[in-house]
């Protein structure tokens, strides 16, 4: 978790500095607006597009970390019963904790389509 967090902050950092020395901030200052108006209206919104974007793969990401925590503390939750389940061979369970798994990334990849459709006024569904 705090690795993708430290992943997302670093892309956010990158898309935000690039943002900032393009054209469409520079002409929305010479325009009239302050620094604050033309980074708030402009960069900040264009900057968030790839943090959305990346929003759903952090949910297989937390998972993922679940399963290794939980197993190497041994703590009781949805990673260790799919360890014990696959050692065990018993398949439906496993299947059942695929199943669980795919639907959370379904929703996590539909979460991060519907945060790039705020953020991004030119993603629109039809």
């Amino acid at each position: 978790m705090a690795g993708s967090f430290a992943l997302m902050t670093f892309m956010m950092k990158n898309s935000m500095m690039d943002n900032l020395a393009s054209d469409y901030v520079r002409t929305a200052m010479a325009k009239g607006l302050s620094f604050r108006q033309a980074v708030w209206k402009h960069a900040f919104r264009n900057s968030l597009i790839p943090v959305a974007t990346s929003f759903g793969q952090n949910i297989s990401l937390i998972l993922t970390g679940s399963f290794l925590i939980e197993t190497i503390f041994n703590i009781d939750g949805f990673g260790l019963l799919g360890f014990e389940s696959v050692v065990q061979r018993d398949y439906p369970v496993v299947m059942g904790i695929l199943v669980i798994s795919s639907f959370l990334f379904l929703i996590g990849n539909i979460l991060s389509d519907i945060c790039v459709a705020l953020v991004d006024p030119r993603v629109k569904f039809k």
